[in-house]
């Protein structure tokens, strides 16, 4: 072995040298390059954390590539780098920067790439910057456990353009037994079509600017769901009772035949409550729908009613179920706002009716754009349910986000629904 230099100290590097030349000399070069691939394989992840910490430092804390985002959160991340963009006065270029500034390369190139691919394939995109089609999907995943129709499992098929024909059931086959020697009667399935033709859902979400300047994961959340609270809240009132014009859905109501609307009785007691909500059941069986996967739809008021109602004994008759099993009758339900509870259906002038809907969602479908458009803008003005409010004053930015779907029933007597509906909590 070497000697070790002697009359003076020696500083870390030259220590290092000197047992790495001592270990060459026992073990052979060879050997000894091993042994340093090993070392540098065991250090390289930790040499990545350390790179992917000091571009979330420098980006502000945005989320690397190797964080689990949120479902929902990547479509976030991005209409608020579109925010961030418009207020600087940039365009989905300036986005796209903004995400690497925050260290969200993969969001970026994904961004990048969608939007190459747009160009050469001159798809318009005057509407708003289109969001990469994984993003948008991974929003409407989020949107199904908010938005009731899709929580209930109504089917969904993705549309590559604008319209989509798909056929439907309108009378059945028959069968009959005949004699012997007798001609066996023609039956034959009577189909249809019905077509699907994307309809423009617009939401308008204000945005404190504060919430663009910086890269907190946390302000993607809360974009988040102010998005998605207010798209499902629309989207389920127009797949329940949208007439289908002025570029809205034709919701249930207004594909439930004439027949299939029930006028609940006008006394309210555990008795006509019970035979209303059985003459729904009966509408759909009578029918012979498959009843494959059947469901109730009714207002939070209609909710609280059933959930307090009492029998003669003092004992809640559908609490158990309703909040334990959560079904009424064996059967799902959904409870949502978008079914309106200020109806004057009877004409009675009360304007405090609503409805409940009984339905199979195996007969509906919902038809949707693979992609969502998002825009923002710093000017816009917006009504905030009482007034119009001014974005630039209050320091906001007004972000637009837009979905295309649309609804049908495949089968349209596959929905009844009971109107004049006047429950309320103690009207029993």
């Amino acid at each position: 072995m070497s000697e070790t230099p002697q009359g003076k100290g020696m500083t870390r590097t030259e220590l290092a040298e000197f047992v790495a030349a001592q270990v060459k000399q026992f073990i052979g070069t060879e050997m000894a390059g091993l042994i340093q691939q090993n070392i540098e394989a065991s250090v390289a992840p930790l040499r990545q954390k350390v790179t992917d910490w000091g571009a979330r430092i420098v980006g502000g804390g945005g989320a690397s590539k190797d964080l689990t985002r949120e479902p929902g959160v990547a479509l976030a991340r991005c209409v608020r780098a579109t925010a961030a963009a418009k207020h600087q006065g940039s365009g989905p270029d300036g986005a796209v920067s903004i995400l690497r500034m925050w260290g969200d390369t993969d969001l970026a190139d994904s961004w990048a790439s969608a939007r190459q691919k747009a160009l050469a394939a001159g798809d318009a995109t005057a509407g708003g910057f289109l969001v990469p089609t994984e993003f948008s999907q991974d929003f409407i995943a989020y949107l199904r456990s908010v938005a009731v129709m899709r929580k209930l499992g109504v089917p969904t098929i993705t549309m590559s353009s604008g319209t989509l024909k798909i056929g439907k059931g309108t009378a059945g086959a028959t069968a009959s037994y005949i004699g012997e020697n007798t001609n066996a009667p023609k039956s034959q399935l009577a189909t249809g079509q019905i077509e699907l033709t994307f309809k423009k859902l617009a939401c308008l979400t204000p945005v404190s600017n504060d919430l663009t300047r910086y890269s907190s994961p946390g302000s993607d959340v809360i974009v988040r769901n102010d998005l998605t609270a207010a798209m499902a809240l629309k989207e389920d009132s127009m797949f329940i009772r949208g007439n289908g014009t002025d570029g809205s859905p034709r919701g249930l109501s207004y594909w439930a035949p004439a027949a299939n609307k029930i006028a609940a009785n006008v006394t309210m007691s555990l008795q006509n409550t019970v035979a209303d909500l059985g003459k729904l059941m009966q509408q759909l069986m009578g029918a012979d729908i498959p009843m494959l996967k059947p469901v109730w739809i009714f207002a939070p008021r209609i909710y609280n009613y059933l959930v307090t109602l009492l029998n003669t004994q003092g004992n809640f008759v559908f609490r158990d179920e309703l909040t334990q099993a959560k079904t009424l009758w064996g059967y799902p339900f959904g409870v949502t706002n978008g079914v309106p509870t200020n109806l004057n259906t009877t004409g009675a002038g009360s304007n405090d009716e609503s409805e409940v809907y009984f339905f199979d969602v195996a007969q509906a479908i919902i038809g949707e754009a693979q992609n969502m458009l998002v825009d923002a803008s710093s000017e816009a003005a917006y009504y905030d349910g009482s007034q119009v409010q001014a974005a630039f004053s209050l320091d906001q930015t007004v972000i637009r986000a837009i979905a295309e779907h649309d609804f049908a029933m495949r089968y349209a007597g596959a929905v009844a629904l009971l109107t004049g509906v006047d429950w309320a909590p103690g009207s029993v």
